[in-house]
């Protein structure tokens, strides 16, 4: 995968996160914030009043999935630990306004989600494929 390759991905994962996160607050501004009359101006209302949260989750889901892609590209390999440097690497990223100390911790605590949430994918995953055991005889 070139740079450009790396860049794209992380584009377009920032667009889908971004449509998904407006469908989404549109969805709950018009089954939960709104009148019977006025659902579609909820939806719309609470898509804009939650556009700056949106775009955070998404600009940091697109720079993840950026980093990921650099790694999968430099090291050539698919394994848990670029998805954990990714993690970690948005994670320090976007937390490096708040000082060094701030972004080292923000940084650590993402690959750690990272590592809990691959362990637990991991092992629902081998527990819901193992086939069931008979119990005949």
């Amino acid at each position: 995968m070139t740079l450009r390759g790396v860049i794209q991905v992380g584009c377009e994962f920032f667009i889908v996160a971004a449509a998904g996160g407006s469908a989404f607050y549109f969805v709950k501004g018009a089954l939960r914030s709104s009148s019977k009359g006025g659902r579609l101006a909820g939806g719309v209302q609470e898509v804009i009043s939650n556009g700056p949260r949106v775009c955070r989750w998404a600009a940091w889901f697109g720079v993840m999935t950026a980093i990921k892609a650099g790694m999968v590209r430099s090291r050539q390999v698919q394994d848990p630990l670029n998805f954990a440097a990714a993690w970690g690497g948005a994670n320090a990223l976007f937390s490096v306004h708040r000082g060094p100390r701030a972004a080292a911790r923000e940084g650590l605590k993402g690959a750690a989600y990272s590592a809990v949430t691959g362990f637990t994918v991991g092992g629902l995953i081998v527990v819901l494929l193992q086939p069931p055991e008979s119990t005949c005889c």
